[in-house]
């Protein structure tokens, strides 16, 4: 060895230690988080946050922002609830898994040995669809967020009209989101526990963890405990959102409530791979395994807008959580969306670090921006403004839709009127996967009547309608099918065609 080196040498392991250890110790900076937090929430007109991240050992950040109405609400703090929305799917992967550690399923069963009610419209799904295709949203099944959202339909009845949904995809092909399977979940957590879902979570997972104040439906949260109040942007304001779930409505896709103190316990046990503070283990580390495993690839179109910024060589789904790489490292993380609400959870579990982020203002996308300015470890002059980048990819986005529906206006063909008077459109419709629809008529105001919401109704053209409703940037159309005797028969409308159900 040469003697220069050698009497450098312990220098040279000195510093080397310090370089590794700097990132872990000096570069994680309250200070900028929380104006980085106060700005976005500028950006977006947000009225209450809550933040954290955590390493499994460490709470590192952990603080509330703003209030939990804009009129007489309270400061949030770190015990504030929120709701959690989709984010509570996990928490419902969690549940599974510490029954297939009880071996009372396999994840790898037909789901219909457990729910044997349950059969789709495809003869060969019902035989091929096992439990881990509900939890990775690759049963390729459309979309039925309409059954909760729109109808407000209690899950019996959705899985008898399940066999009238035709296949979107076919089975384990693509990641296609879907909250009904997870409401399933819920449902065979309930037939193999004997309790209902949440109650199962609270006594086998929250509360061993240490989460006192978190709840599987709004009811369920004490009187003296603060929570915010949901929130919609529209025309340039902030307005008061409706509620998605009535108060005693437990939904395993995304009902529970928590606060950030919680919600940064949940990191933490998912960080120590399902082993709580004081060292019990409730997932066998196989399962912890299988949640973080990529069950399903994923196209750019079927994931987040922010991947035009992350560039990830892949996407996939694990067993409730979207994964990509960024900056040769693994994310693990997830949304929540109500009206009103958001939430988001990430993790990198090889560097051990997780976020989560509490907000009560409809679709504030700054909760990207906080994840990834967290999970940048880029140094010094070189690091992105986050907060920016994703303002202003969501601004472009909503500019071309803005053009599109520009363009649509272009279309529309000038000096027509109905075929019929406004009265003759009046009627029940019904579909025999979405359900039943109303279109009412008085004099010129028209709607179309879902069970939970009232749609604005004006004329567009010939006997095409187009249907809005005042707080969603939403421009959808009903056309009215005629026959040659001049009666309606039928309507397209929200996806969907409506026969005319004939009054008795």
């Amino acid at each position: 060895m040469n003697k220069s080196l050698k009497l450098n040498f312990p220098r040279i392991v000195l510093l080397t230690l310090l370089i590794c250890i700097a990132p872990i110790a000096g570069a994680f900076d309250a200070d900028h988080l929380s104006a980085f937090t106060e700005r976005g929430m500028e950006l977006w007109h947000v009225p209450g946050m809550s933040v954290a991240v955590v390493t499994k050992d460490e709470v590192v950040f952990q603080k509330g922002f703003g209030k939990t109405a804009i009129e007489d609400g309270k400061a949030v703090d770190e015990h504030t609830l929120f709701a959690i929305a989709s984010t509570t799917k996990a928490m419902v992967v969690a549940g599974i898994l510490m029954l297939a550690d009880e071996e009372k399923l396999s994840l790898d069963d037909p789901i219909i040995k457990h729910i044997p009610e349950l059969h789709f419209e495809n003869p060969m799904l019902t035989q091929q669809l096992r439990v881990r295709d509900l939890l990775a949203h690759r049963t390729g099944l459309p979309s039925t967020d309409y059954w909760s959202f729109l109808q407000n339909m209690p899950l019996e009845e959705q899985i008898s009209r399940l066999r009238n949904v035709p296949n979107q995809a076919p089975v384990r092909t693509r990641l296609i989101y879907q909250n009904t399977m997870f409401e399933i979940a819920g449902l065979l957590i309930e037939r193999l526990s004997g309790q209902r879902w949440h109650d199962y979570l609270t006594e086998r997972l929250w509360h061993p963890i240490g989460m006192q104040e978190t709840y599987g439906e709004r009811a369920q949260t004490g009187d003296g405990q603060s929570h915010v109040m949901p929130y919609q942007y529209h025309a340039d304001r902030l307005v008061l959102a409706d509620w998605d779930f009535p108060a005693d409505f437990a939904d395993a896709a995304g009902s529970v409530w928590s606060s950030i103190h919680d919600m940064s316990l949940w990191a933490q046990f998912l960080l120590r791979d399902g082993v709580t503070s004081n060292g019990e283990r409730l997932i066998s580390e196989t399962g912890m395994q299988q949640m973080f495993e990529p069950q399903q690839l994923a196209s750019p179109a079927d994931f987040y807008p922010t991947t035009e910024l992350t560039k990830p060589n892949w996407r996939s789904y694990g067993l409730a959580w979207f994964q990509q790489d960024f900056q040769g490292r693994k994310i693990d993380f997830h949304t929540g969306s109500l009206s009103g609400l958001i939430a988001i959870i990430g993790l990198d579990r090889a560097n051990d670090k997780a976020v989560i982020v509490l907000g009560n203002r409809d679709h504030a996308e700054m909760r990207h921006a906080l994840m990834w300015d967290v999970m940048d470890n880029t140094q010094g002059d070189k690091r992105r403004d986050w907060n920016q980048e994703v303002f202003d990819l969501y601004a472009t986005n909503a500019d071309e839709g803005k053009k599109n529906w520009e363009e649509t206006q272009k279309k529309r063909l000038k000096n027509t009127k109905p075929g019929l008077p406004l009265a003759a459109y009046a009627g029940t419709y019904g579909n025999s996967s979405f359900g039943d629809i109303q279109i009412v008529a008085s004099g010129s105001d028209m709607k179309l009547k879902t069970t939970l919401i009232d749609f604005e109704m004006s004329h567009w053209h010939l006997d095409t309608f187009l249907v809005e409703h005042e707080s969603w940037d939403m421009h959808e159309f009903a056309t009215f099918n005629i026959d040659p005797e001049g009666n309606i028969t039928s309507v397209n409308a929200i996806g969907h065609t409506f026969e005319r159900v004939p009054v008795e």
